[in-house]
C-alpha cells in the first residue's frame, strides 16, 4: 500500500471568525507542548473586517501528529464558532479542507489522508520505487 507516513506534513491554517476569538488559534494549539515548536504564527494581527482573519498558522508535523492537531483545530472551531481552511502539503501532494462547526476531526483526517494519497498517486511513480521497510515489507 502506498503510504505517506514517512513524509513530514505542512499545514497552512487560516482561521476565520465573525468576532475576535476569546482564544487565538495559535495559543489554543500551543497549549499542548508537543506542538509548541512545530506551530508558528505567520500572519498579521488577526484584526480587520468581520468574517476575515489575517492570522495564518503554519505547522510542520509528522503525520502521526495529525489526529491530535485536527482534534485541537476542531475543538477551537466549535468553541469559537468560527471556521478555518487548512491547506495540507506532503511532498508534492497538496489538499485543502474546510473546517466548520459541522466537521468531524476523524473524518477530516481521513479526507486529508485519502486526498494526499490520491494526489501523490496522480503525480507519478514513487521516486523510491515503492520498496522499502514499510508495513508491507515486514516479515
Amino acid at each position: 500500500m502506498d503510504r505517506l507516513d514517512g513524509l513530514p506534513v505542512q499545514l497552512i491554517i487560516n482561521p476565520r471568525h465573525r468576532q475576535p476569538p476569546r482564544v487565538a488559534l495559535i495559543d489554543w494549539i500551543q497549549r499542548q507542548p508537543e506542538y509548541r515548536g512545530r506551530v508558528r504564527d505567520a500572519g498579521g494581527s488577526g484584526g480587520g473586517r468581520a468574517g476575515f482573519s489575517d492570522a495564518v498558522i503554519i505547522a510542520v508535523v509528522a503525520q502521526g501528529m495529525l489526529p491530535g492537531l485536527f482534534n485541537l483545530l476542531q475543538s477551537w472551531v466549535d468553541q469559537q464558532r468560527g471556521e478555518a481552511s487548512v491547506r495540507i502539503q506532503a511532498g508534492d501532494a497538496e489538499v485543502e479542507l474546510q473546517v466548520t462547526g459541522r466537521s468531524d476531526a476523524a473524518r477530516l483526517l481521513a479526507q486529508a489522508t485519502q486526498a494526499l494519497q490520491a494526489a501523490r498517486h496522480d503525480a507519478g511513480p514513487d521516486p523510491d520505487g515503492g520498496s522499502g521497510s514499510g508495513p508491507a515489507a515486514g516479515g
